[in-house]
């Protein structure tokens, strides 16, 4: 498989299709419940972040510029469905809960590692402190979480009672709460918590374990502004490129894409 750097100038302007003045844009749902570094807004403002990034270049691999749609998440679903957006991007079949055909997913685009994070002096209920090992969290803990998120690894004990979930808006306002003393445990991807350990260190954060490991991959809508086989074609190509890769390295993130795409 070539990579960018292989390709050369030649080949990159023959790979990489480029937007197209005048066509209509590409629309992609972005949650409101992504934070930095996957997404940097001000407000309704998109300033930037990994998701627009990735967006950006898939959009130009089918010759169109995007457009990011920003949604509460309860909305995504919807916007899917009626044709309000084309795609949503960096998702798992297992937390999606409407039946998809197989279809609407791209090839696998990024792996995301849940983690769980515990503020400074955590101790469990009872009564030993936390070390640096991989502890599980006794019954009847609090854990920070995203509202409207699923967790499949923690579902049960969610139901059973021997987790509580504690919902904010997005996995940097779980951090935040932990860093203020406000919670003792919640769970973010890791991508979040090395951007979080970038610009609060101080605060004294800790990863105990790796809750889930999972693929995630692109949803097309069910009314698409093009044909789905052009959209899963140009995101493998911009996958299998290498120009993904590229555009994660300037995060300087725990990155890591998958080895086989898997879907087509």
């Amino acid at each position: 498989m070539l990579n960018r750097r292989e390709l050369g100038l030649g080949g990159l302007l023959g790979a990489w299709v480029g937007p197209c003045f005048g066509a209509k844009p590409l629309r992609f749902a972005l949650s409101q419940s992504w934070g930095p570094p996957f997404l940097e807004r001000q407000g309704s403002r998109v300033l930037g972040g990994v998701l627009p990034d990735l967006m950006t270049g898939m959009a130009g691999e089918v010759g169109r510029t995007p457009e990011f749609v920003l949604l509460p998440p309860a909305r995504v679903d919807e916007a899917l469905e009626d044709g309000g957006v084309d795609l949503h991007c960096l998702l798992a079949p297992q937390w999606v809960s409407i039946a998809v055909d197989e279809s609407r997913w791209s090839v696998a685009v990024l792996v995301l590692r849940d983690v769980l994070v515990a503020a400074p002096g955590y101790a469990s209920p009872g009564g030993q402190p936390s070390t640096n090992s991989p502890t599980v969290p006794m019954r009847g803990e609090v854990v920070g979480t995203v509202r409207g998120y699923r967790y499949p690894k923690l579902e049960a004990d969610f139901a059973t009672g021997r987790l509580q979930r504690e919902d904010a808006l997005d996995q940097w306002a779980v951090l935040e709460k932990l860093a203020r003393g406000r919670s003792s445990l919640g769970v973010v991807n890791e991508f979040t918590f090395a951007a979080f350990q970038k610009r609060r260190a101080e605060a004294g954060l800790r990863v105990l374990r790796v809750v889930d490991q999972v693929s995630t991959h692109c949803l097309l809508g069910a009314k698409p502004s093009l044909p789905a086989e052009q959209l899963r074609a140009g995101i493998r190509r911009y996958v299998e490129s290498g120009r993904l890769a590229e555009a994660l390295e300037g995060y300087q993130l725990p990155a890591e894409t998958p080895r086989s795409p898997g879907r087509r």
